[in-house]
């Protein structure tokens, strides 16, 4: 479905939004949900949340996954939405926020630049730049209505099924 729709001008972003979440979901499973529960990911969030500055949080967030041997996709978008967030003195929940937008983004750009130009599609790179925004847009406004996430290790997971489920529609209404 999420090749249906993403860059059809007729379709919100946020439904768009929402099909490229439940491809991920199809397509990674499991591996998405730990990927991004991640306790590096909980402690770049505890950085943004104690309001350390851009390059103590970077250096002390690429320790800590040094330390770790971490590695991987979500780690880098971490680190990403980490030097975002310190530079702009966000609080966690933009952290969270962040982390996901900067997913959305990735994901959403796998399939999209084909789309470009394309009949009933995003007309130009110019308009597939200004959907990738409305993706990043609309997955913040959604998490930051889930609240501030918990800080530690078993509550990071937590509030990242919450966000998972929400950004796939689980326990919507429809």
């Amino acid at each position: 479905m999420a090749l249906a729709v993403v860059g059809a001008p007729d379709v919100s972003p946020a439904r768009q939004s929402l099909e490229i979440w439940k491809a991920v979901a199809a397509d990674r499973g499991e591996s998405l949900l730990r990927d991004f529960s991640s306790p590096a990911l909980a402690e770049a969030c505890r950085y943004v949340a104690r309001g350390l500055p851009v390059n103590e949080a970077i250096a002390q967030f690429d320790r800590s996954t040094l330390r770790e041997g971490a590695t991987g996709l979500a780690l880098e978008m971490g680190r990403r939405a980490l030097a975002r967030c310190a530079a702009q003195k966000t609080d966690a929940t933009g952290f969270v926020g962040e982390l996901f937008a900067e997913a959305v983004s990735y994901y959403s750009s796998r399939d999209l630049p084909s789309f470009v130009g394309a009949a009933g599609r995003v007309p130009t790179t110019s308009a597939a730049i200004s959907l990738k925004d409305n993706l990043r847009q609309t997955t913040k406004e959604q998490i930051r209505a889930l609240g501030p996430p918990q800080l530690t290790p078993k509550g990071w997971r937590r509030h990242v099924t919450k966000v998972l489920k929400t950004l796939q529609g689980e326990g919507r209404q429809r």
